[in-house]
C-alpha cells in the first residue's frame, strides 16, 4: 500500500480532494512545483506547503506550473507573490500558464510583469 501524500489528498475515488493536486518535481537544479485545478482560498494552503518545500531544496529556479488551474482567485495569486518574497531576490521564478482565464487573472492584476510568463513547463524551464 503506497503511503498518502500529504499535498495531494485523495477522496476514495481517488480524486484531488477540494478539487487541487500539488507535485514537486526535480528537474536538475530547477524545482517544479505542478499544480491542477482550481487555487481559492481553501486550496492554496497546498501550493503554500508545496511551495516551502521547493525552497528548502535550495533550487536554481523554481517554475510554477499552473498549467493545469482552471481558477486562479485573489487567494491563489496572494500565494504567489508571498512565494516570490519567500524565495528572496536571488531565485528566479517562472510561470508556466496556459488556460486564458489565469493568464488574464495576472495581467489585470499586474502578475505578468513580476513574473515570466510561459505557456508550458517545458518552456519556463528552458527560459
Amino acid at each position: 500500500m503506497q503511503a498518502p501524500d500529504p499535498l495531494n489528498p485523495r477522496d476514495p475515488t481517488g480524486d484531488p480532494v477540494d478539487g487541487v493536486a500539488v507535485a514537486v518535481e526535480r528537474h536538475g537544479k530547477a524545482v517544479v512545483v505542478q499544480v491542477s485545478g482550481e487555487l481559492d482560498l481553501l486550496t492554496t494552503p497546498r501550493l503554500d506547503d508545496a511551495a516551502s518545500q521547493a525552497l528548502r531544496e535550495q533550487p536554481s529556479l523554481l517554475v510554477l506550473d499552473l498549467t493545469g488551474v482552471t481558477f486562479l482567485g485573489s487567494a491563489g495569486m496572494a500565494s504567489l507573490v508571498a512565494v516570490r518574497q519567500a524565495a528572496g531576490d536571488d531565485l528566479p521564478i517562472r510561470l508556466a500558464a496556459a488556460d486564458p482565464v489565469v493568464v488574464r487573472a495576472m495581467e489585470v492584476v499586474g502578475l505578468d510583469e513580476e513574473f515570466p510568463l510561459y505557456p508550458t513547463c517545458e518552456d519556463a524551464l528552458a527560459g
